[in-house]
């Protein structure tokens, strides 16, 4: 079964890097009532990505609601971080918007069935699986010479 992990505040803010982090400070002091914005994209991300894996029904979701699938975890952060650096209007490397691109694909894969999360062999006989047909084993075994 696929594990997930805690996407909080916390775990985000221990996440940043050390320069996003004063540029983030910098930020809160100039804009105080920004103060909870980190806390609010964290949790509107953590809400994305649940509600991607509940919308494919043969998906599993978490009991814990402060939880993302471990599997999509650095896609959730990275995401998160990039949301963040936008809205304090800094300036991004190229790169920055393939890494989030690349999320929102692993997000569109979770929701249509691409990506299985997680995949619990009691409900979907594990991955890959093959069943003998029941009329085979009914059939006698040919001998090849």
């Amino acid at each position: 079964m696929t594990t997930w992990t805690p996407f909080t505040l916390p775990v985000v803010l221990n996440a940043l890097p050390s320069d996003l982090e004063q540029l983030r400070s910098n930020w809160v002091t100039a804009h105080p009532e920004k103060s909870n914005r980190l806390a609010e994209i964290v949790e509107e991300t953590r809400k994305a990505f649940r509600d991607a894996v509940k919308t494919n029904p043969l998906n599993i979701l978490d009991t814990a609601p402060d939880t993302v699938p471990t599997i999509g975890f650095r896609h959730a952060l990275n995401m998160a971080i990039y949301n963040l650096g936008m809205e304090m209007g800094v300036e991004m490397a190229a790169d920055a918007d393939s890494v989030v691109t690349r999320a929102e694909i692993w997000l569109r894969m979770v929701e249509n069935g691409g990506i299985p999360i997680p995949c619990d062999d009691d409900l979907r006989g594990g991955t890959p699986s093959y069943r003998v047909p029941a009329e085979r084993d009914a059939r006698p075994a040919r001998v090849l010479l």
